[in-house]
């Protein structure tokens, strides 16, 4: 018996009035949703009464719910989580929250691809100079840029709707590029393909454009950081009257009031525990949702260049056949990439880190069988331990890449001035072998030896670009490969690769410098808390347990342990949000969260008794 329920109809009625979801309509194009606004309505329309069903449900069970002991925290609230009021009231708003949640998703989505269209759009303006300089044509370069969403994001996307208009839906380039204006969530992406038209229509000047366009929008990038910088000052103020000054307040105004009544003392330490997570994970999105990143929505995949020799005959073959031979194939590229893991298990962990966690969970579990204290002790340790693996090889790679980035320009530029004696560009990397471009020199050999033994130029550079894979080098040898392909005098685009790859590292650099000014805030205000729980540990409780037994009113241990605790979270959300404030990257911020769990450690362990 078939029991799903036929909807139909509720599409049906939303498809009459388009007009009244016009800004519906115009947010699903540009968040690339591709669904009809009607079976969007309908979706939020299902959620919604599934929501209200089930919120029903549960409030009209909650008497049975508040009588079992694990959620018996209810009872105190039993007046209101059992009136009739709540029964009807909660189902319909969570419903109505949920149906408008929905309709806003598309709204956020166009938002986010707006953020990453504008942080890719100065490198795919210089990508775009460096195509119209080697002598691409516009729709050349824009097809280029739609093959290529691993390194160009969602520009490429936006790109990839120009060539599916020209390609199958037969429209010109010109009235292609209007679409996508018109439909683009970014006013900056829109201008860009606006004054784009009459170089496409005039077909004069097109690098010329490119080239101020370039340029326009790195000084906006500098602009919109150096604004992004001062607003990470005024949160760095907040945080610390917030997640420092406000604990502290609370820590001597609840003790104090624990003086008067020793019955709501450890009541009250509780809200330390809900309040600083809650506030600290509230902090680190918005820092995540205002920080810009440089790979926001890339995925880096391999680049595979297939070559066919003409003396390979095609044959026929069975299916059956084909089939079992293409198992066994998918089979020894499983058992290859096994034995390369097992060959060196620290090749997965280099890129990417968070694989190192494997090693964390034994070290995690070390302290609860050896260390021999409270509870909350070895879980402070244990995540000491289970930190340190994961950011060692975060901080390796992090380190190696950007030793890996800085030399970039510079390989480019000696490239430059090579093939503007005339070499061409093999050849050009062949005498590159003399010069010391850092970490680069190796992966520049192999790329000559590549050749050397047979290989495409092409195909050398593809394959240096999935072994190194940082952003610059991708857009670089995207590029130069591309540019090659047109001809051998690659000097102007080389160049501009390097000015796309310097542009870069100077806001790295400059993020970088201005990131001491609230990293050193951070570590003040949390060496700040740990000396106010150093002397109200070894004074003002020392002084309470001298009154004599009969007028404490006090436990020093539970104060103590309380303000353990307050300093393991703090340290724990405290390095997150220094990750996320100076690089924009929590697994950034684990450094910092092992440097102040492990002070707050020795402090209690070793200075505090």
């Amino acid at each position: 018996m078939d029991l799903k329920l036929n909807t139909k109809f509720i599409r049906q009625y939303f498809k009459k009035n388009p007009e009244k979801y016009a800004e519906l309509r115009k947010s699903l194009r540009a968040a690339r949703m591709d669904i009809h606004y009607a079976a969007y309505i309908e979706q939020g329309i299902i959620y919604a009464a599934q929501n209200f069903i089930l919120m029903f449900v549960l409030f009209y069970m909650m008497p049975t719910i508040i009588k079992i002991e694990f959620f018996s925290f209810l009872l105190q609230f039993q007046r209101i989580l059992l009136s009739y009021e709540a029964l009807i009231t909660v189902p319909v708003v969570s419903s109505v929250f949920v149906y408008y949640l929905h309709l806003s998703t598309p709204i956020f989505k166009a938002s986010a691809r707006k953020t990453r269209i504008d942080m890719v759009l100065p490198h795919a303006a210089a990508f775009c100079y460096g195509m119209s300089k080697g002598g691409a044509t516009m729709y050349e370069t824009v097809m280029e840029l739609a093959r290529n969403p691993h390194i160009y994001g969602e520009v490429a996307t936006e790109c990839l709707y120009i060539v599916r208009d020209v390609e199958l839906l037969g429209a010109d380039l010109v009235k292609a590029i209007r679409n996508v204006a018109e439909i683009t969530p970014s006013p900056t992406f829109r201008d860009f393909l606006e004054n784009m038209i009459p170089m496409v229509e005039g077909g004069s000047h097109v690098d010329k454009y490119f080239e101020v366009k370039m340029n326009q929008y790195f000084e906006h990038a500098r602009k919109a950081q150096i604004m992004f910088i001062k607003t990470l000052e005024m949160i760095s103020e907040v945080y610390v009257v917030a997640f420092v000054a406000v604990p502290i307040f609370l820590l001597i105004t609840l003790v104090t009031i624990g003086l008067l009544n020793v019955g709501q003392t450890g009541y009250m330490f509780q809200a330390l525990y809900l309040g600083l997570p809650l506030g600290s994970i509230a902090l680190i999105i918005l820092l995540d949702a205002i920080s810009p990143k440089e790979e926001l929505g890339l995925k880096y995949m391999d680049k595979v260049i297939l070559t066919r020799s003409i003396s390979i005959e095609e044959e026929e073959i069975e299916e059956s056949e084909y089939k079992k031979k293409m198992s066994k194939l998918e089979m020894n590229r499983y058992k290859k990439k096994i034995y390369d893991i097992l060959k060196n298990p620290f090749i997965p962990i280099s890129k990417k880190p968070i694989y190192a966690a494997v090693f964390s969970v034994p070290l995690m579990i070390l302290p609860f069988i050896y260390f021999d204290d409270t509870f909350s002790k070895r879980a402070v340790l244990s995540m000491i331990l289970g930190i340190l693996p994961v950011t060692v090889a975060f901080e390796y790679r992090k380190r190696r890449l950007k030793k890996l980035d800085s030399a970039i320009p510079d390989f480019l530029r000696r490239l430059a001035e090579i093939n503007e004696l005339g070499l061409p560009l093999k050849n050009a990397i062949g005498l590159l072998l003399q010069s010391n471009i850092g970490l680069l020199s190796a992966e520049i050999r192999r790329v000559w030896l590549d050749m050397e033994w047979g290989g495409e130029m092409r195909d050398a550079l593809a394959r240096f670009e999935n072994r190194i894979g940082t952003p610059a080098l991708r857009r670089a040898v995207t590029l130069l490969i591309k540019a090659s392909e047109v001809s051998d005098d690659t000097k102007d685009v080389l160049i501009i690769a390097a000015e796309d790859a310097e542009n870069l590292n100077k806001l790295r650099s400059e993020r970088s410098e201005t990131g001491f000014m609230y990293l050193a805030t951070v570590y003040l205000a949390f060496g700040t808390f740990l000396y106010v729980c150093y002397s109200f540990s070894n004074q003002f409780l020392v002084s309470i347990v001298g009154m004599g037994n009969n007028q404490v009113m006090i436990n020093p241990d539970e104060i103590k342990a309380t303000m353990f605790d307050t300093c393991g979270i703090l340290g724990l959300f405290s390095g997150i949000i220094l990750g996320v404030m100076a690089e924009g990257k929590v697994m950034a911020g684990l450094k910092h969260s092992l440097i102040l769990l492990t002070l707050a450690f020795v402090m209690f362990q070793v200075v505090i008794k």
